[in-house]
């Protein structure tokens, strides 16, 4: 199974057309058999084109903060399955959605993976600096250490 994840320096990024930087995750028969590598979206915006970044890659599932209606169809007519509404850790997210603990829409979800407390639970994603809800950020062109 391959997993993408919009990525920000180890963090799940915010925003699915907006992203910079995918991990991919490729997993073997377990878990501990996994090859990640970080592919760049330079040249590319927007849904569609972050969507056939996706299937160029071959990826069977997306995680990430936000995405909308538009991109979630496009990935779906691909047969790639969007998993919105998380932030933290990307490492933890594909190993947890690899082995079926990270749902498929957090409970709760409004959209951006804001529970309302932070001012994006209304899906309009309007948190400002400091919000751990996945909602902002981006990458800054450092490479990272890991």
């Amino acid at each position: 199974m391959k997993i993408a994840v919009a990525y920000d320096k180890g963090e799940i990024f915010g925003h699915f057309g907006h992203c910079e930087m995918f991990a991919i995750y490729e997993y073997g028969e377990y878990v501990t058999d996994c090859v990640k590598r970080l592919v760049p979206t330079e040249g590319r915006s927007g849904h569609q084109a972050m969507a056939d970044l996706m299937r160029e890659q071959g990826v069977d599932a997306v995680i990430v903060g936000n995405m909308g209606p538009e991109a979630k169809a496009a990935l779906l007519s691909f047969g790639i399955v969007p998993v919105v509404g998380y932030s933290g850790d990307a490492d933890t997210a594909s190993d947890l959605l690899v082995t079926g603990q990270l749902p498929i829409s957090p409970a709760g979800d409004g959209g951006c993976g804001c529970d309302g407390s932070c001012g994006g639970g209304d899906g309009g994603c309007s948190c400002g600096p400091g919000c751990s809800c996945g909602c902002g950020g981006g990458y800054d062109g450092e490479e990272e250490d890991w």
